[in-house]
């Protein structure tokens, strides 16, 4: 199923019924097919060509060489009806990143006239390739066979910490989250959601077309046969190793999948869609590729369905469009785009409110990892969530284990006193610093001996917790 999700697991863990989502707390073992990744991916990004694409006359092909993925990559960039103009010249435009589906590439969306689609829409397009399985991720490793070539893949610097920073230098941009969008089919529609969920300070809404966004689903079945059955269909070697092996790195699945981090994405605009596996209206000539591609959408359909559960546990405002009879295939894909579009320009026109004027919740097994201008830094020598809830300039509740190193956003007075407590130790008296900023330690205890296993609200609640208290005075 080229340009779509290409992906038979999918259908088995579909059809295959719910493996109990229980994990065993044991010391996991190096995943026995991986070559650990031991340093993140440099960044550093260099345009080498741009060339306008035939018949798309808004729309430049750009290619550029990127440290993150050690060689070279390209990305369409279609600019909004007038960008050119004199009238124009200080005008600041939003910016949408539109993201392909497995085995695609960077010409998938100009290739089906999202150029047209997009039409008047006063909105900078980047579509970017995302590798035929690069899974928008910064990948756990290479396989030891050595069919990929070392180092390991830095999709997620790519697109997150090299093409973000490059489109803003380059173009007139709406340079925060109130001007930036994400969305993406099938591949794409897991890497809208779980760059989204990742980094929600960087987006204002973000759309899933068709979308993998339950990758732990069915838990370790999908997990487990997925880098055979992704690749099956081109006869390519399997790639094992983009979140390691699927039972002793499950926290690596964990930290990106859209399902486990529902709670980062409340303050967006979230909007899925799927069809249900079965011949819908643009299915009036079956091919032998039909039937798969019913398969693939009926498993999308599942795991959308996981999601849109976790969402609405999680009380994020979202919209699910269940449009019944269709296939993983483009004519849906298209139609998903147009119907989206609307909302995306809603969601620019009237931001949903976000830290910190609304509190914020999050998730990361990152070590340290920054949001909303926070950096939470865990001290534990193995891998495991942190959940923090109702973050705002007043105190915190976070579960964990070992020692917390937080560093507020900017939100206090420069040399004012201010009390910390909950932190499982007496009261601590901190002074803010000339940048506005707080830095104090949280104890949550002994760190754990295990790396996390078991999630979910029974592990947040059964891991040791922490209700911080921050107020003026000392």
């Amino acid at each position: 199923m080229r340009r779509g999700l290409g992906i038979v697991a999918l259908l088995v863990c579909s059809l295959g019924g719910a493996l109990p989502a229980v994990r065993a707390a044991v010391t996991p073992a190096t995943a026995p097919l991986c070559v650990p990744r031991l340093t993140a991916p440099p960044v550093g990004l260099a345009v080498t060509s741009t060339a306008p694409v035939k018949n798309h006359p808004r729309v430049a092909d750009i290619t550029f060489r990127s440290r993150a993925l050690n060689g070279p990559v390209h990305a369409n960039v279609l600019l909004p009806t007038g960008y050119d103009a004199p009238a124009n010249a200080g005008r600041r435009y939003p910016v949408l990143y539109l993201l392909h589906g497995h085995g695609g590439n960077h010409t998938d969306w100009i290739s089906h006239d999202a150029d047209k689609i997009v039409g008047d829409v006063p909105v900078i397009v980047v579509m970017p390739d995302g590798g035929y399985d690069g899974w928008y991720s910064d990948w756990y490793g290479t396989d030891v066979d050595g069919h990929v070539p070392a180092p390991a893949p830095g999709w997620e610097a790519f697109h997150i910490r090299e093409l973000i920073p490059w489109v803003d230098a380059t173009y007139r941009t709406i340079s925060d989250r109130r001007g930036r969008a994400i969305a993406g089919l099938s591949m794409g529609g897991f890497g809208a959601m779980s760059y989204a969920a990742r980094h929600p300070d960087l987006f204002v809404a973000a759309g899933s077309f068709s979308g993998a966004v339950d990758i732990d689903f069915n838990y370790p079945l999908a997990g487990t046969i997925t880098g055979t059955a992704a690749n099956l269909p081109d006869r390519k070697q399997p790639d094992n190793c983009v979140w390691g092996d699927a039972v002793t790195n499950d926290i690596v699945w964990r930290d990106h999948n859209p399902t486990e981090l529902s709670r980062n994405l409340s303050p967006l605009s979230v909007y899925l869609t799927s069809g249900n596996g079965r011949l819908g209206g643009y299915d009036t000539n079956p091919g032998p590729t039909t039937l798969g591609a019913q398969g693939i959408e009926a498993g999308v359909w599942v795991m959308t369905d996981s999601f849109d559960k976790a969402l609405t546990a999680a009380r994020v405002v979202h919209t699910f469009t269940r449009y019944g009879p269709g296939t993983h295939s483009w004519p849906y894909w298209v139609d998903d785009l147009r119907t989206w579009l609307p909302r995306m320009q809603a969601a620019f026109a009237h931001p949903p409110a976000a830290p910190p004027n609304v509190p914020f919740s999050f998730e990361s097994s990152a070590a340290p990892f920054s949001v909303w201008e926070w950096t939470f830094t865990p001290h534990r020598d193995v891998a495991e969530m942190t959940y923090l809830r109702n973050v705002t300039s007043r105190g915190f509740d976070v579960s964990g284990s070992g020692l917390l190193s937080v560093v507020t956003a900017p939100l206090y007075r420069p040399g004012a006193t201010y009390r910390v407590a909950g932190a499982r130790s007496s009261v601590l008296t901190v002074a803010a610093g000339s940048d506005g900023r707080l830095r104090f330690d949280v104890d949550l205890g002994t760190a754990h001996a295990a790396q996390q296993y078991t999630f979910g609200p029974a592990a947040e609640q059964a891991f040791p917790h922490a209700a911080v208290a921050i107020s003026l005075g000392g």
